[in-house]
């Protein structure tokens, strides 16, 4: 039997990561602490963290070394800036906080290969490196969650590493399953049409008002909406005063603890291509995607590919949003069904099993097959 693993992920969030990296890891986290492993968390301190949010779900969070001066990433691929300190520094404040681990889990951009050489050499644990760039990993185990991604893609990178690539390794909380019950027994009306927007935590470019005055155009019945984002975001007070001029139609929310709660009470979303990608997929919601990052494009591209959403790039909101909507009503059943078919709900159970038996130095690992769609 495995004993107890103590566990680090590594991780942060701020105004220009976002917040997508620490949520995904921290509903893994809560997997694998309900299992016995001892997991706690390690991060920088800065603009738009999670760190007292983290430790308000009772993990403890070791804080890293932060910079004599905030560097601004110059584009949305300047991941050496959203690590803020170069990669040894980094390093080398983790291994002040941490020691005799089992499992280091990585889910950050900024880290590279050299940083996971020199850390695992350090450490002397199992690296785990969760992804979605395709790139060349130190690692034991290797996931990348993007839909259509292959296992075969990371293996040309990676010959050594375990690779667990697509939606059947989709990170969602296991409160999604209830609500997919739900949302199956349920027969849903587009006569209240209700849309969700999220575009993260962080929506930089403000992609959220600009799709909001845009809705405000439809004539006649308007949706009722929900704009879900955060007060860390830095355009939070636009959005607020937006929201509380148009309350017949806008409820701004700051946040939501349940997602799979609020999610399915919606018939469309519109957001960003990130993780909550595979959660509206998982509830069968079509959704409008507007790409904000360079690393979103692929997901949105597979997406658009298997007809479970419209994609909308930043700059023609405005021009295209609202014939998008009117399209996503009129091909609503036929795109909630291809959401439906992309992912069973059973990843994350699938992630902790290959953690398992990474650690006990197993190479068979478990598989469990895609459930019906009507059984999940």
């Amino acid at each position: 039997m495995l004993g107890r693993l103590k566990v680090v992920i590594r991780s942060d969030a701020s105004i220009h990561i976002g917040s997508g990296h620490i949520m995904r890891c921290l509903d893994l986290a809560k997997a694998l602490k309900e299992q016995g492993h001892s997991v706690s968390f390690a991060s920088r301190p800065q603009q738009g963290d999670l760190v007292e949010f983290v430790r308000n779900k009772e993990f403890k969070v070791y804080e890293l070394v932060t910079p004599t001066k905030w560097q601004i990433p110059k584009n949305s691929s300047d991941y050496e800036a959203w690590l803020q300190v170069p990669w040894k520094k980094d390093a080398e404040s983790l291994l002040q906080s941490v020691d005799n681990i089992d499992l280091l889990i990585v889910d950050h951009y900024g880290l590279n290969f050299d940083w996971e050489v020199f850390v695992k050499k350090k450490l002397r644990c199992k690296v785990f490196v969760i992804d979605d760039l395709l790139r060349k990993h130190h690692a034991d185990l290797i996931l990348d969650q993007t839909l259509l991604r292959t296992p075969i893609e990371y293996k040309r990178l990676n010959s050594d590493a375990i690779v667990l690539a697509g939606c059947d390794f989709a990170l969602l909380n296991y409160n999604f399953i209830t609500y997919r019950k739900k949302t199956l027994n349920t027969s849903k009306s587009l006569s209240n049409i209700r849309v969700l927007i999220s575009m993260g935590g962080v929506d930089q470019p403000n992609a959220t008002l600009q799709t909001l005055h845009v809705l405000s155009k439809i004539s006649g019945k308007k949706p009722l909406v929900t704009v879900l984002l955060s007060s860390k975001a830095p355009n939070y007070q636009s959005i607020k005063e937006f929201s509380q001029q148009n309350s017949s139609w806008v409820t701004h929310i700051d946040f939501v603890d349940n997602m799979a709660e609020l999610m399915s009470s919606h018939h469309i979303a519109i957001g960003a291509p990130g993780a909550t990608s595979w959660e509206r997929a998982y509830l069968g919601i079509p959704s409008i995607i507007i790409t904000l990052a360079d690393n979103q494009k692929t997901i949105s591209t597979n997406l658009v590919k298997v007809g479970a959403a419209i994609s909308l790039n930043l700059a023609n909101i405005k021009s295209g949003l609202l014939s998008a909507y009117k399209a996503i009503i009129n091909e609503w059943s036929s795109m909630r069904e291809a959401n439906l078919l992309l992912c069973d709900g059973l990843g994350l159970l699938r992630v902790t099993q290959a953690v398992n038996s990474l650690c006990r130095n197993q190479t068979n690992l478990i598989t469990l097959r895609p459930a019906n769609k009507t059984d999940i």
